[in-house]
């Protein structure tokens, strides 16, 4: 169990995706009004296509917000992965010392 943890906190830290890319959150949002920007230009009137064309660039926009949150978040992240794995540790050391028998004292026999 407390491998599964620790995979799988090491799992989220490593693989989330880095959408910011060291963006900001200004950033994001020139790219997005870009984006809609070019679907004005590519499609003009025609809404159809321009229906399809407005939400990738939506679509790019929050995944690029997202990772700049992300970013932000990282080290308290972190913080908080080690605090867990250090819980984890003193809990299975504290189990292992109730898995062991008590010492028996000099003199006295074990009951059967």
């Amino acid at each position: 169990m407390k491998r599964q943890m620790i995979f799988l906190l090491t799992a989220l830290l490593w693989t989330a995706p880095a959408f910011a890319e060291g963006r900001t959150p200004g950033q994001c949002s020139q790219e997005f009004d870009q984006c809609l920007n070019e679907c004005d230009t590519k499609y003009g009137e025609d809404t159809g296509k321009r229906a399809a064309c407005v939400p990738q660039c939506s679509g790019k926009y929050a995944a690029c917000d997202a990772g700049v949150a992300y970013d932000k978040a990282k080290p308290w992240i972190e913080e908080q992965a080690e605090k867990t794995k250090k819980f984890f540790d003193g809990l299975m050391e504290d189990l292992k010392k109730d898995d062991e028998p008590a010492p028996q004292p000099e003199g006295q026999t074990k009951p059967i």
